[in-house]
């Protein structure tokens, strides 16, 4: 792994320091046969002059900020050709490359992915119009892969310079902005069908529209930005909400300080491991955090029985699942979560409570937390006894692997616990005052 991570480094070193400069350089030689600029001065100083004013009028998301320069150097390849887009790209890189004072390998890298684009999506240009292909059709196909070009160039940059991998820098350019800045390139394609038919003036109705629509989005992302901020600050009080919850239910059983917590720790942990995506990994914490919720219904001389429960005592114990069951039911709230706390002493034999499940009847969410429960109650210290070393704890888990517990999420649990720093392991198990600080915090 590790020496394909620097294979890696060395095949984008390859493209940065030595790819790009030279196909700077290779692209020029290539355009200089066609010295078109001679004749073409006024337009190739206004065109590029607007390219670096595009570079500095941002069109903002509500994930990233885009300029406006690629959709100008797109319609400047639409109406005088790649010689012009080529030009403009070269003198844009060096000029910014100057007021920013960017390396020469920085200032090379980027004029060398720009004009790769250029290029490429040239050439695509000029071979469609040997197919007299109508310009909507040819416009929006060149656009669309002057994006995708653009895109690929510029995530080896972004994932050299940010350290990340290919994989992570494209998806996240993809994710965060990518309709807009597929829009703007067909705004910049007719912006230049415009003007090749009506002249410079038509550019006015367009770019009164581009302002309307520039207003409308930015007012539209900015209440989605306010929506998003007061999500989140609903997420932080459900999330405080139920961890005073967890707190309370904890403390209603002297034994248990802090059980909920690492429950919903270890079930989180377990949920990554497994690949889950992050909202089943924040339900199945959430459900850990309520997994005992029913002993509110559970009288104190039978929570907190110092001696050995009564075959008696212990039916009303196992009726916490379904008492936690029915007051989520009834309350309309989280139903995401019912599996969680019905089903967690479920066995995989078919021998747990409360309806004798067998395997995959079980949910998946139930037979996490049956792995997490079960570990925290065997490794953390009760005022009668002291927890079982960890080593043992796995051993047990290892023993009810395929009867208790499904075994390939023992067999994940196992590795990950394997892996922890000892002590960090140690922190987490010894975690008993946390949920009474999380409770004061709540109700102050």
């Amino acid at each position: 792994m590790r020496l394909n991570i620097q294979s890696d480094q060395i095949f984008k070193q390859l493209i940065i320091y030595l790819g790009f400069p030279a196909l700077v350089f290779f692209v020029v030689f290539l355009v200089l046969p066609q010295w078109e600029v001679k004749n073409n001065i006024p337009v190739l100083v206004a065109f590029t002059l607007l390219t670096i004013v595009c570079s500095f009028t941002p069109f903002k998301t509500p994930n990233a900020t885009l300029t406006l320069n690629n959709a100008v150097i797109l319609s400047g390849l639409i109406l005088w050709g790649s010689w012009i887009a080529i030009w403009s790209c070269l003198l844009e890189a060096l000029i910014l490359g100057v007021l920013f004072r960017s390396s020469i390998t920085r200032a090379l890298a980027n004029a060398g992915q720009m004009l790769c684009t250029v290029l490429i999506v040239g050439w695509i240009q000029t071979s469609l119009s040997g197919y007299h292909i109508p310009w909507p059709i040819s416009d929006l196909f060149v656009a669309f892969t002057y994006f995708s070009v653009n895109t690929l160039l510029c995530a080896i940059l972004v994932s050299y310079y940010g350290k990340v991998s290919m994989v992570n820098a494209i998806s996240n350019m993809l994710k965060n902005g990518s309709a807009t800045y597929i829009m703007l390139l067909v705004v910049g394609g007719l912006g230049a069908r415009l003007v090749d038919a009506y002249g410079i003036l038509s550019l006015i109705p367009l770019v009164a529209i581009f302002l309307i629509i520039s207003v409308v989005l930015r007012q539209y992302y900015e209440s989605m930005h306010k929506l998003a901020q007061n999500m989140e600050e609903v997420k932080t009080f459900n999330h405080k909400f139920l961890t005073a919850m967890a707190a309370s239910i904890d403390a209603r059983d002297r034994y248990t300080s802090g059980h909920s917590q690492r429950v919903a720790h270890w079930g989180r942990e377990i949920a990554k491991e497994i690949g889950l995506p992050a909202d089943k990994v924040e339900e199945i914490y959430v459900g850990g955090i309520l997994h005992d919720i029913g002993k509110i219904g559970i009288e104190d001389e039978i929570l907190n029985k110092k001696g050995k429960l009564t075959p008696e005592e212990y039916d009303k114990i196992k009726q916490h699942t379904v008492i936690g069951y029915e007051i989520i039911l009834q309350a309309g709230m989280f139903n995401e979560l019912l599996p969680a706390i019905r089903s967690h002493h479920e066995r995989i034999d078919g021998r747990g409570y409360p309806d004798g499940l067998v395997g995959n009847e079980i949910p998946l969410m139930a037979k996490i937390l049956a792995i997490s429960d079960a570990f925290d109650a065997m490794v953390a210290d009760r005022p009668y006894r002291k927890g079982l070393p960890v080593e043992e704890a796995l051993q047990e888990i290892r023993r009810g692997s395929g009867t208790q517990f499904d075994p390939v999420l023992a067999g994940h649990f196992i590795e990950l616990v394997e892996r922890l720093p000892r002590g960090e392991l140690e922190s987490i198990i010894g975690q008993e005052t946390n949920a009474k600080k999380q409770l004061q915090e709540a109700t102050h």
